[in-house]
């Protein structure tokens, strides 16, 4: 018996969406499934920045989750600080200094928190949902395929009902700024469904016309927002049914979707001002395209983002689902290839979520979200997430992605500034950020400790300052972010005290989320001269330093700065031969020896104060420190472990953390111990969903690959700012052969390099701007000159 023209087309069809999929992305660039996502860890993501989607792929009911980047409930909150705090700061560093640290957190959690309660949350925009007619029930689908294909950013789902296949490919265009679905049947006509929006609040819908529906509504006094979505159908017929649109019969079909809000970064406007208008002008310009014009203008804009960097960790099994792919890294089975995957997904979602022009950064879930009250308010947490989310930015030549990033960093200035004047006296200079901040760019201290009351925050941003000039050489870019790195460093060198061994240290100071316990039972989570906050300190007038160095004209301020880092009390060694976490050697009484945060190891990594060859005593001290705490934690606690112990040179040790982050999970609930892992999705779990643990693994495996962080004085140019580009100094045992091209190191470089048998083989330098730096290759060390656009080869 012959098979009929029509299944004969659909198995066409099918094979041609499999070969599509693998020829655009390669094997190592696909996520795909055999099953429709039943639950919201399972859905993928796409995005343009600011507008993003979840696609569950129901054959049937599907709904598509929308988010904008800018939808945060409530308000700035512009008297969450304690105005007169500062009058009793010197009553708390007394207190801590005669040793009542149980008084000092009392104290600190009376008189030095946020007085005014944290509610505002980042927030689902709504949902787009379809209800499709189908030739056979949607449970009995057959031939069902779901993907993202990350090298092009193209979400698509292919089924077969009946005697009917259906397919749909969608994406969301930066380059037009709307989210785009294409449905396709191989039938004629075989195309009937309604699709409505909605919100769980705050939200009416309205016709415009009988292919176009309206949402709109606010999330408080704030914000408003709008979202259009028009159905543009070949062949059929589309109408206004209710609250729907509905199309029969129709051969194709294209699904357009708009969002604007309200909202402006700007603190002086109240983040008011934003163009609703906008959502209506884009519909009518994207309506005015075919669906392969606005494909190819969201692939061209797209690529020249994503093709920067190629990674090749060897083969992997692509011809497993992705879930099952997961599950089998995760138990141990050799997947090398699988790492590339993981990694080139982490920048499809920094690209996904963070475009130059974006109006905010990503957030602790990028910019998806599904509810009104997200985990931890989704927001930007100063103690670590804010800044891991862009980690990986630069070195996978991402710059243009970081500057969301250093934008809001700039915007906290003037309310940072009276948050330093409230809390530590009116006449004192520069500016401070709490724990964490917001959409509103909150910087006022949480309600109590072990959390709250901590002010590392704005010096650490300020690393990514500096780093974006280190990696880009932009002078112009550093004129601008100067005066930022500037006040900065005034407000702590107005606020670092003299230790009793004459040291500069913090005071109160504390180590996110944690506590100790001293030699006499005194339980706290404030001291002086905890550890991750001097190192943050030293961090950050290093790099104000060598920042007004490279500017030349503030040549008098460079010195107070100098001279007050190399006051700083300098990272010490414990009895236990660990690196010492808290003003006092207390490290081995802890309750919680294996607590997630690793946070006085920052000098070792984002930092540079620790390396192996620079400072191995400190190094082997930090190395005991992991030891002791062990590789367990959240997911984002062990992408920090693999990036730290890639700097301490241990491959094998940094891709087993990584192994151990790819642990399928499906857990939902907060856990803060033992529950770390990745959601079938690829989604980093801590759980629930933080975003960070995949940018950190990201910067994981650039660490392993090439690491930028050690300087050198330069004696022809002592102005300029020198690194070492060290070659594979962390390559694991299982990656013995592959390349990788596009990284960028600092000093204005960009790196290529190909291994085999677990040695480098070729390396091939350009520069982007550098023009000297030291390369150190299989253990040699050797000096490089290059012009600017000039490439260098060295071989093994």
């Amino acid at each position: 018996m012959h098979p009929s023209s029509t299944s004969r087309r659909a198995a066409l069809l099918l094979l041609a969406s499999v070969a599509s999929c693998l020829a655009a992305g390669g094997p190592n660039e696909v996520l795909w499934y055999n099953a429709p996502a039943a639950r919201w860890i399972e859905a993928l993501p796409v995005g343009n920045g600011r507008l993003g989607a979840m696609i569950h792929g129901q054959p049937g009911k599907e709904r598509l989750q929308l988010n904008d980047v800018t939808v945060w409930s409530g308000d700035p909150q512009p008297d969450a600080d304690r105005k007169d705090a500062w009058k009793d700061l010197a009553e708390v560093r007394k207190t801590i200094r005669d040793g009542k640290y149980d008084l000092a957190e009392k104290l600190c959690n009376a008189k030095l928190s946020g007085p005014a309660p944290y509610e505002n949350s980042y927030q689902t925009l709504g949902d787009l949902n379809f209800d499709f007619t189908l030739p056979a029930d949607p449970k009995a689908v057959s031939g069902y395929r779901r993907q993202l294909d990350v090298a092009d950013a193209v979400a698509a789902v292919s089924f077969q009902s009946g005697d009917t296949r259906f397919t749909r490919e969608i994406f969301s265009s930066a380059a037009d700024g709307v989210l785009v679905q294409r449905l396709q049947a191989d039938k004629k006509g075989a195309l009937t469904f309604k699709l409505n929006l909605s919100r769980v609040e705050r939200a009416k819908t309205r016709f415009e016309a009988p292919d176009t529906l309206v949402m709109t509504g606010d999330t408080g006094n704030t914000l408003g927002y709008e979202v259009r979505v028009r159905v543009l159908a070949k062949g059929g017929k589309v109408a206004a049914e209710g609250e729907a649109l509905t199309v029969s019969g129709a051969d194709d079909a294209t699904v357009l979707l708009t969002a604007a809000t309200t909202f402006v970064l700007d603190y002086d406007k109240g983040y008011k001002g934003g163009d609703l208008g906008v959502a209506a002008a884009r519909l009518k310009a994207a309506s005015a395209k075919s669906y392969d014009t606005l494909k190819s203008a969201h692939l061209a804009e797209y690529h020249k983002y994503y093709d920067r960097v190629k990674l090749d960790t060897g083969s992997g099994n692509a011809t497993v689902p992705t879930d099952e792919r997961l599950k089998a890294y995760g138990e141990g089975k050799s997947d090398p290839g699988f790492a590339a995957l993981f990694y080139q997904y982490g920048r499809y979602l920094l690209i996904s979520s963070s475009r130059p022009d974006n109006p905010l950064p990503s957030n602790s879930q990028g910019i998806w979200g599904d509810g009104l009250k997200l985990p931890w308010r989704c927001d930007y947490k100063s103690n670590i997430n804010y800044q891991m989310n862009y980690w990986a930015a630069e070195a996978s030549n991402l710059g243009e992605m970081h500057l969301p990033m250093l934008r809001m960093t700039a915007n906290l200035v003037k309310p940072g500034t009276k948050t330093a004047q409230a809390y530590f006296g009116p006449t004192t200079p520069g500016w401070v950020v709490g724990y964490t901040t917001n959409g509103w760019s909150w910087t006022s201290p949480g309600a109590r400790l072990s959390w709250g009351v901590w002010w590392g925050g704005s010096a650490w941003m300020c690393q990514h300052l500096w780093d974006h000039y280190a990696y880009t050489r932009d002078a112009a870019y550093l004129k601008g972010a100067y005066p930022v790195l500037k006040g900065a460093a005034e407000f702590w060198m107005a606020n670092l005290v003299e230790g009793t061994d004459g040291k500069l240290i913090t005071s109160p100071s504390s180590s996110p989320e944690n506590n100790f316990i001293t030699d006499t039972g005194i339980k706290s989570s404030v001291c002086e001269g905890a550890t991750m906050e001097k190192s943050i300190v030293w961090d950050l007038l290093s790099n104000t330093a060598q920042a007004a160095a490279v500017m030349g004209n503030d040549e008098a301020f460079r010195k107070k700065v100098e001279a007050a880092r190399d006051r700083i009390r300098p990272p010490q060694i414990g009895k236990g031969g660990q690196l010492m976490e808290w003003g006092g050697d207390w490290d081995l009484n802890s309750q919680d020896p294996h607590h997630r945060h690793v946070s006085h190891l920052f000098a070792l990594h984002p930092g540079h104060e620790i390396g192996v060859l620079s400072t191995p005593a400190l190094a082997a001290a930090a190395r005991k420190t992991l030891e002791l705490r062990g590789d367990d934690g959240t997911g984002w606690s062990k992408a920090w472990k693999i990036n730290f112990w890639a700097r301490l040179r241990e491959g094998d040790h940094a891709h087993k953390l990584l192994s151990d982050q790819l642990t399928y999970t499906t857990e939902l609930r907060t856990v803060m111990s033992g529950g770390g892992g990745t959601y079938p999705n690829l989604f980093d779990a801590h759980p629930p969903f933080q975003i960070d643990g995949n940018f950190g693994a990201v910067s994981g495996i650039n660490e392993m690959l090439l690491q930028t962080q050690e300087r050198y004085t330069d004696s022809k140019a002592p102005s300029q700012d020198r690194y070492v580009i060290d070659l594979l100094p962390a390559l694991p045992s299982t990656w013995q052969e592959g390349s990788v091209t596009g990284l960028r190191a600092r000093g204005g470089f960009e790196v290529a390099l190909k291994w085999k048998a677990g040695k480098l083989e070729t390396a091939t330098i350009r520069s982007t701007g550098g023009t000297a730096a030291k390369v150190r290759a299989n253990g040699k060390l050797t000096d490089l000159t290059l012009k600017p656009g000039e490439t260098k080869t060295l071989k093994e």
